[in-house]
């Protein structure tokens, strides 16, 4: 069984144009064979958007009880560009702390830099993103590059 709640307060902020702020939190316990697991999440976030320029930042926490205690703590930050009405470039920043009893504590960051075109229905993406210290784990690199095109008829 599952009984979760979650609630969210989104809008713009009055008497400054361009900006967003955000908040959520969620609760979830888990009847599993009696583990009494429970998982909370909170999160707060900012945008603020002038001209071709977007800026965004978030934090957030997510924490856990029973069998699998492990918590996180989440910082991003990212900002867009809109070269033109069909051509933008962002860069996001990601990093995430585990936490809790039985890890081994660690921090992983991501950073990524993307290329959107849109043409009439032909959209091309292009990504590239590197991790440190992925899954927590202390000098464990990743890189990936990816292109995808998608087409609406």
């Amino acid at each position: 069984n599952l009984d979760a709640h979650d609630i969210t307060l989104t809008g713009a902020v009055p008497g400054v144009e361009g900006l967003n702020i955000g908040a959520g939190y969620y609760e979830a316990n888990y009847d599993l064979v009696g583990s009494g697991d429970t998982k909370e999440e909170g999160t707060v976030y900012a945008t603020y958007a002038y001209g071709p320029v977007t800026v965004g930042y978030q934090v957030g926490a997510v924490g856990g009880q029973g069998a699998n205690p492990a918590s996180y703590k989440n910082q991003y930050l990212g900002i867009s560009y809109a070269v033109s009405d069909d051509l933008s470039v962002s860069y996001n920043r990601t990093e995430s702390a585990k936490i809790g009893a039985g890890y081994q504590p660690g921090e992983s960051e991501y950073d990524s830099l993307s290329l959107s075109y849109s043409m009439g229905g032909l959209t091309l993406n292009i990504a590239d993103a590197d991790c440190t210290h992925c899954g927590y784990t202390v000098d464990k690199k990743q890189d990936e590059r990816s292109v995808s095109m998608s087409i609406a008829f």
